[in-house]
C-alpha cells in the first residue's frame, strides 16, 4: 500500500471517505476530501475522495428532491383534511428515501471493494465527472536558464564587497573600544570617529 506524505496509507484515506459516505456524514467526507486534496495531493487519492464527495452530494440532492415532492404532496392533502392520502404520501416518501439510501450503500460497498484493491472506485456517472475535471499535468521539459551577463556578475561582486565592508566592525580611534556598524561617536569616550 502506498503511503502518503504524512505516513498514512492512501487506500485507507479513500476507504475512510467512502465509509463516511455510507454513514451519511457529509462534513466528515468533506474534511477527508479537503485533507486529500490540499495536503496529500495524490492524483489517485484525489479521484477517489472526489467520487465519495460527489456520491454524498448526489444522495442528499436525491433525498431532498424526494422530500420536496412527496412531503409537499403530503402537506398539501393535510391542509385539506385528506389524512389517508397524507399518510400514504408520507409512507411513499419514507419508502423512496430508504430506497435511495440502499442505493447509496450499494455504490459505497462497490467503491470500497475496488478502492481496497487499489483500483479506481469507478462509480457510474460520477467517475466520468471526476476524471474529466482533474487535469493530468504532462511532464514539462526542463527550463534552460539564460546565460549570466557580465554586468550582472560585476554588480553581484560589487554588492558583495559593499556588504562585507558594511559588516566589518571598527574600533574607536581614541580609546580602541569597539564601535557599532554605523556609529560616528564612541559610546565609551564620546570621541568622534569617521
Amino acid at each position: 500500500m502506498k503511503k502518503g506524505r504524512f505516513g498514512v496509507s492512501l487506500t485507507a484515506i479513500a476507504a475512510i471517505a467512502f465509509l463516511f459516505t455510507a454513514l451519511r456524514q457529509p462534513q466528515s467526507v468533506l474534511l477527508v476530501a479537503g485533507f486529500a486534496l490540499l495536503a496529500e495531493k495524490d492524483e489517485w487519492l484525489n479521484r477517489q475522495v472526489l467520487q465519495a464527495l460527489l456520491l454524498t452530494i448526489a444522495y442528499y440532492l436525491a433525498a431532498m428532491v424526494l422530500d420536496w415532492i412527496f412531503g409537499g404532496i403530503s402537506k398539501f392533502f393535510g391542509y385539506f383534511g385528506v389524512y389517508i392520502i397524507q399518510n400514504t404520501m408520507a409512507q411513499v416518501n419514507t419508502f423512496f428515501g430508504d430506497l435511495v439510501y440502499i442505493v447509496l450503500i450499494v455504490f459505497t460497498v462497490i467503491a470500497l471493494i475496488k478502492v481496497i484493491g487499489g483500483k479506481d472506485a469507478g462509480l457510474p456517472f460520477i467517475s466520468k465527472l471526476v476524471v474529466s475535471h482533474i487535469p493530468v499535468q504532462p511532464a514539462s521539459p526542463p527550463v534552460e536558464q539564460p546565460p549570466v551577463q557580465q554586468a550582472e556578475v560585476e554588480t553581484e561582486a560589487q554588492n558583495a564587497v559593499k556588504e562585507e565592508s558594511y559588516n566589518l566592525q571598527s574600533n574607536c580611534s581614541s580609546c580602541g573600544a569597539p564601535l557599532g556598524q554605523e556609529s560616528r561617536f564612541c559610546t565609551q569616550c564620546g570621541a568622534k570617529n569617521e
